[in-house]
């Protein structure tokens, strides 16, 4: 098979070395979206680190599963044959002499039972690094530390296609962090266009549900809370007869499901209606997953409900069907699940994504979904609203099932079933049209001239753009931002005129000329924006710049 680096894993790689050369510590991370081929470029890395660098460089490579462990091993054989290298997996039943060798590829718990004795690395390289514990804790820190003990001046380079925790703050955000750049991005929505990676399409699905009412930990819902909302007789049916519907012509389908037994009942549903379909989890033996996998790989099963598997490191590209049937706020979690259907595969042109949730509306396009920086400030916790009983008007807290006053039992959650959320987008590339649902404004300060500047903010169902004019600004950027305000707004002459009684409306334009002024002028109703009813926003921009606000007769 012909490994040929593609022209941005060669770009991707010369940015890390680029990080390097400028950066003589710290530790960096190369964001390489699904499907990047990150196997291919560690390889490639390890080649030229072995036999490129000043005084030959040792590697360690860390992968959290034996499926990536694998995977990336059969890499290294076919693009790295000169040279040595040993594997330490339980799981693969290898346990290599290593102290010889060029590089040394492993599990991490594996290789973390072994750390005192791995020796000295130049280079540690971690797949999957968002796995990565912030604080010192954890298999992986505890690994480094170890690694740090024999070379002091170890570097680190983490890989993954989200550099975010599963809150979205990104990984090198906090004073625990271990990594603390980005050298190298290879985003989703470039190989999308380059037809490396095959694109989502989605499927309005009648039936919905929304979590707004679930409570969270750790960032995401409640397991629990989760499963009495999503795991009950009626509406798996209902789900599974979707499927089915959508699912007709598609060959390998993959259901996402919330706990064990919710995807068995799933499984069962599925079955039922004729479908070949089987149940893996974290509980799945090893051996049985495994056969699972090859038979689902060889069309002997249509469907796979799953549990908190088969995201990472799981590589069947002819997944043309993903159902989401649980609710999460992990954009990790979303964009892996995501990724399971991106994969290019001869006669395949896309992957529908059934979404039975409220995921899709509340973390937008998988492509435009991107870390954010740790608050300021630590928010409390909060709790769901309490309820009362309606027998006796005791207040109780609001995960019980029986009042602990009289007894009554609260009936479970309702389903909240919200078909408005089929209007969501999976996937949004170039210049995209959107409804306006609001626009408002603030001022902010430029870092680069210590100015204010003004910026426009637009709604569009749960995500909002942003316009930045530059009033007060000098020259080019000040002059434009006085046009482009002038073209947005409406002005209440008689409105001004009460306001003032010697108003004159030729001195009106120098108003919109610093922050200040078109402020106050918005906010007191003198200056009112036109009735836009659309905005064209460019997302193949790093801001996601709103090129056009339209109106039903004219854009501008």
């Amino acid at each position: 098979m012909n490994y040929a680096l593609r022209p941005y894993q060669r770009a991707g790689i010369d940015s890390l070395y680029h990080w390097f050369r400028t950066n003589p510590s710290g530790h960096p991370i190369v964001n390489a979206c699904v499907g990047a081929g990150k196997s291919i470029m560690l390889a490639q890395l390890c080649q030229e680190a072995v036999n490129g660098f000043e005084g030959k460089a040792r590697l360690l490579m860390i992968t959290p599963s034996k499926e990536l462990c694998e995977q990336n091993m059969h890499k290294l054989q076919a693009l790295a044959k000169n040279i040595r290298f040993g594997v330490i997996s339980a799981s693969l039943g290898r346990k290599d002499f290593i102290h010889d060798k060029d590089v040394v590829i492993g599990t991490i718990g594996s290789l973390h039972k072994r750390g005192e004795k791995l020796g000295y690395f130049d280079l540690v390289l971690i797949d999957e690094c968002h796995l990565v514990n912030r604080a010192e804790t954890g298999m992986y820190r505890q690994l480094i530390t170890m690694l740090q003990r024999h070379n002091s001046n170890v570097r680190v380079v983490g890989w993954t296609g989200t550099p975010f925790r599963g809150n979205g703050i990104w990984l090198t955000e906090g004073k625990d962090r271990l990594f603390t750049d980005i050298a190298a991005h290879i985003p989703m929505t470039k190989l999308l266009k380059e037809g490396f990676l095959s694109p989502l399409v989605l499927a309005a699905a009648t039936t919905q549900i929304s979590a707004e009412a679930i409570k969270t930990s750790a960032g995401d819902y409640v397991i629990a809370e989760l499963a009495k909302l999503l795991d009950k007789d009626e509406l798996t049916a209902t789900i599974a007869d979707e499927i089915i519907s959508h699912g007709a012509e598609r060959k390998k389908w993959l259901v996402y499901c919330v706990t064990v037994e919710h995807a068995t009942h799933m499984s069962q549903a599925l079955s039922d209606r004729g479908v070949s379909c089987q149940v893996i989890s974290a509980k799945t033996p090893k051996k049985e997953r495994e056969q699972l996998i090859a038979r689902f790989k060889s069309g002997l099963i249509r469907c796979i409900c799953n549990v908190a598997v088969l995201t990472t490191g799981f590589d069947v590209p002819e997944v043309d069907m993903i159902a989401l049937v649980r609710n999460t706020k992990s954009p990790v979690l979303y964009v892996q699940i995501a990724g399971r259907g991106m994969r290019i595969a001869p006669e395949k042109d896309n992957c529908l994504w059934l979404d039975f949730t409220d995921t899709t509306a509340r973390l937008g396009p998988v492509n435009q979904v991107y870390g954010r920086n740790e608050p300021t400030k630590k928010k409390e916790p909060t709790e769901a609203a309490l309820k009362t009983c309606p027998e006796c008007g005791a207040v109780c807290p609001p995960s019980v099932s029986n009042c602990a006053m009289c007894g009554y039992s609260f009936p479970p959650p309702a389903i909240n079933i919200n078909p408005s959320l089929s209007g969501a987008e999976i996937l949004l590339i170039g210049k995209v049209i959107l409804p306006v649902d609001e626009i408002y404004c603030h001022s902010a300060l430029s870092k680069k001239t210590n100015k204010p500047y003004l910026v426009i903010k637009v709604r569009s169902g749960m995500v909002s753009y942003s316009k930045n004019l530059m009033l007060g600004h000098e020259g080019y950027a000040g002059n434009k931002a006085v046009k482009e305000l002038a073209l947005l707004i409406d002005i209440d002459f008689e409105l001004k005129k009460s306001l003032y009684e010697n108003f004159d409306l030729s001195a009106c334009i120098d108003l919109t000329c610093d922050v200040d002024s078109a402020m106050r002028n918005l906010h007191s109703g003198w200056f009112k924006f036109k009735p836009f009813t659309a905005i064209e926003v460019n997302f193949d921009t790093p801001y996601k710049d709103i090129t056009r606000f339209i109106q039903e007769e004219s854009p501008c």
